[in-house]
């Protein structure tokens, strides 16, 4: 098991490095990846809340149905959101957020407007879990396509290496400290493999590895930070500091909020496709959140 785990773990790193390196021929072919994370995403959601599932517990509570009209916008929701992105930015610069944000609402409505014209199959519990499925992955993966869009003296590329690896450091290293050092449960209703322990090492591992990378990127491109406060010499160091504490608990909640999910509907891993891992948002459910809290950051102090 944990061999696989390994190994599978070797394959996903190897994948997220040859998009980087496809990005420096042009950034915009990042998307690719991030479109896959969506498709893949939302498709185990929908089976998460839609089922029926092989491994589902007893205790858990029901699945979320949806009808099939709701499972339709919500694909073509999935299918549409990262090209429109690329295709309106193209059209006119800087237009693919307001794309984004114009489809958003469009699927919210559409959704809305299916309750009267599909009310024979369609209720308010399948309107609440299609929306969830809309929201989580592809809504929130768009902070990850517009920290890729960041202008370049933004350095976009440093942003994307913060989510791509922060998130992991910080669970590679709670999993160990936890196992070595174990103690307290974090949360055992939850995640009953989890540990105090374990969170503070991966907050404090994580922490390390954004200072690291903030060091490592300057002396790579001769990045120059120009956000808050940045007359003072010091400054970098403690934003990049807070960047990774921060990101690291993020990264460490979301991991909790989808195991609510799985618990909730009664299933171990969101998928299959990583064998040792589960699904694709069984990888990346920390990354999401992180990757929200990034673009913010990067906007708000880093630009």
């Amino acid at each position: 098991m944990l061999r696989t785990r390994v190994i599978t773990g070797a394959v996903y790193f190897a994948v997220i490095v040859a998009f980087f390196a496809l990005r420096l021929v042009d950034a915009r072919l990042f998307g690719i990846l991030i479109y896959a994370f969506s498709l893949i995403g939302t498709y185990e959601m929908v089976h998460a809340l839609s089922g029926p599932h092989i491994n589902a517990q007893d205790t858990a509570e029901p699945p979320m149905p949806m009808s099939k009209s709701q499972k339709f916008v919500v694909y073509a929701y999935a299918i549409l959101f990262t090209p429109s992105f690329y295709v309106a930015d193209f059209i006119h610069e800087r237009a693919g957020f307001r794309c984004l944000l114009t489809l958003s609402f469009l699927f919210a409505l559409v959704l809305f407007c299916l309750l009267v014209v599909d009310h024979k199959n369609t209720d308010i519990k399948g309107t609440g879990a299609a929306l969830m499925c809309g929201f989580y992955p592809t809504a929130i993966l768009s902070t990850t396509i517009l920290t890729n869009a960041l202008p370049p003296h933004g350095a976009p590329a440093l942003g994307l290496l913060l989510i791509f690896v922060i998130s992991p450091v910080t669970d590679t290293f709670a999993f160990f400290v936890g196992s070595l050092c174990k103690g307290k449960k974090l949360c055992p209703t939850i995640s009953p493999n989890k540990t105090v322990s374990g969170a503070i090492g991966g907050i404090v591992f994580g922490s390390l590895a954004s200072i690291l990378l903030y060091w490592l990127y300057t002396l790579a491109t001769g990045y120059v930070y120009e956000g808050v406060f940045s007359g003072w010499a010091g400054t970098p160091w403690i934003v990049f500091a807070v960047i990774g504490l921060i990101c690291s608990f993020m990264t460490e909640f979301g991991d909790l909020v989808e195991s609510v999910i799985k618990r909730k509907c009664g299933i171990k891993d969101m998928g299959r496709l990583l064998p040792g891992h589960g699904g694709v948002l069984d990888r990346i459910d920390g990354t999401l959140f992180a990757s929200t809290f990034i673009y913010l950051a990067f906007i708000l102090a880093v630009l």
